[in-house]
């Protein structure tokens, strides 16, 4: 009997731990639009990629095959329309015990879903942000990703590779790694380039494991036409729900990091229920 219980409480201790290194990270890649005068000089970047690096991987939803209607439906004009009843605010009424609230929820890794695997069904939590951004005459959003990750000591911690491929001639790509010691860190480091007709760039293969563990080869320049133009260094000492940026006088970074954790299997659920 004693084993027994010392058995469950070890699966819950580590149950515990693997919930506490658990993070949900959301990111928005930001360029500034107008052209500020400045005295600062940029050097031409140099690309450091490093080997073991991590590549985030889209979740693959099944392809949804819609047939098309016909043109002449035989509805008649009425039939296209419906009332529908505004409500005045006034005439809301919202029960005590259903009152609203600001909380928010505990991000969750579902269980057909892996760490560093990017879902973009899931209602991303900087979409507030990204709409101010999207509204301001001096940004334009370039990217955004969010995954999952457990967060290890800085010796393991992984260089995730992100990248958000061209949009309106612009990408950004570069590292970002987390990793906590008394607190949480991460280090970026990332470039922007621009596509440029009369530039070439040569073929940069760069090797990186996706969520399953399969090697893959990748060629950074698989666009040719494109420059690099800026690069920023970034390292930060943070804490889950805190909002940062990475600032550079073109581009930069909004970052979250939030405390997850992963959904019971119904395995899990019969030790707790025990």
């Amino acid at each position: 009997m004693k084993y027994k219980i010392s058995l469950l409480l070890t699966l819950f201790s580590i149950n515990l731990i693997s919930e506490e290194q658990l993070y949900l990270v959301d990111l928005i890649l930001i360029k500034y639009l107008p052209e500020f005068e400045t005295n600062e000089k940029f050097s031409t970047p140099e690309l450091e990629i490093p080997e073991d690096i991590i590549l985030l991987e889209e979740f693959p939803y099944p392809k949804l095959k819609i047939n098309s209607l016909p043109f002449n439906l035989e509805y008649k004009f009425q039939d296209l329309f419906m009332s529908v009843q505004i409500e005045e605010d006034s005439d809301l009424v919202i029960p005590e015990n259903e009152s609203p609230t600001n909380i928010e929820t505990i991000p969750t890794l579902e269980l057909k879903k892996s760490l560093f695997e990017i879902d973009s069904a899931r209602d991303f939590s900087l979409s507030v942000e990204v709409s101010k951004i999207a509204r301001s005459r001096d940004f334009r959003v370039i990217a955004t990703k969010s995954w999952f990750q457990n967060i290890k000591n800085r010796d393991e911690a992984e260089f995730v590779f992100i990248d958000s491929d061209f949009f309106k001639g612009t990408r950004i790509f570069g590292l970002f790694q987390l990793y906590k010691e008394r607190f949480l860190h991460f280090n970026s480091k990332l470039y922007l380039s621009e596509l440029d007709p009369l530039f070439i760039q040569e073929e940069k293969l760069i090797v990186g494991k996706n969520v399953f563990n399969e090697e893959k080869e990748i060629d950074i320049f698989e666009e040719r036409n494109q420059k690099i133009l800026f690069e920023v260094n970034h390292s930060k000492k943070f804490r889950s729900g805190e909002l940062h940026y990475v600032d550079h006088p073109k581009f930069g970074m909004l970052v979250k990091l939030t405390k997850a954790h992963k959904e019971l299997s119904s395995l899990d659920n019969g030790l707790t229920k025990n």
